[in-house]
């Protein structure tokens, strides 16, 4: 028969392997994980910053529309017999050594174009998305700058676009033809620069 003693040494041994991770050791306690924090990625200051430099020449643009209506300056520069600064279409009707006789023309596209036709009793919309109006038979002589490009058509052919000498182009054109409105680009009182407008 056990004797008390030993029964109380044997139920504390007992309680004492009950609290062991099973091979004796007491158990450890198990703590909660620290929490973690997830740095922002280092920038690298010292890197160079792109920059957009602009190439863009320093003459209006085509995409500006008048408030009356058609692309560029508009059609509506007053009855001065030269035209104000800016970008101006037309007609050239004569060349000469230093200049041109310019017909002022309007330029209308889009929806600009739809209403502009059909405020003249024309086709609306019209055809190929442009319009142009020219009711005023007012005809300019303007100088051209010794160092004015021109941006043309020899043949008439689109794929055939070249830049010439103002002077090259006056001499040419008379055995082409007048075939195609211009753009000019109005700078300080005299033609900076011109381009001719294709059309199917």
């Amino acid at each position: 028969m056990m004797r008390p003693k030993t029964a109380a040494v044997m139920l504390v041994v007992s309680l004492l392997a009950s609290c062991t991770g099973g091979d004796g050791d007491v158990a450890e306690t198990t703590e909660p994980p620290a929490a973690t924090t997830t740095e922002p990625p280092v920038v690298n200051t010292t890197a160079p910053v792109a920059t957009t430099t602009s190439t863009a020449p320093a003459t209006t643009s085509t995409t500006a529309r008048a408030v009356d209506g058609p692309l560029g300056s508009g059609c509506s520069p007053g009855e001065a017999a030269t035209l104000p600064e800016g970008e101006w279409f037309g007609f050239v009707t004569a060349t000469s050594a230093s200049g041109i006789e310019f017909d002022l023309a309007c330029w209308f596209t889009g929806q600009a174009a739809v209403e502009a036709a059909a405020e003249d009793g024309e086709e609306s919309p019209p055809p190929n998305d442009y319009y142009v109006r020219n009711d005023n038979p007012q005809i300019r002589s303007l100088t051209v700058s010794p160092e004015a490009g021109v941006v043309w058509y020899p043949t008439g052919d689109p794929t055939g676009e070249a830049q010439v000498t103002f002077q090259q182009w006056a001499d040419e054109v008379e055995g082409r033809g007048f075939f195609f409105g211009v753009w000019l680009d109005v700078i300080d009182g005299e033609v900076a620069a011109m381009r001719e407008q294709w059309v199917p």
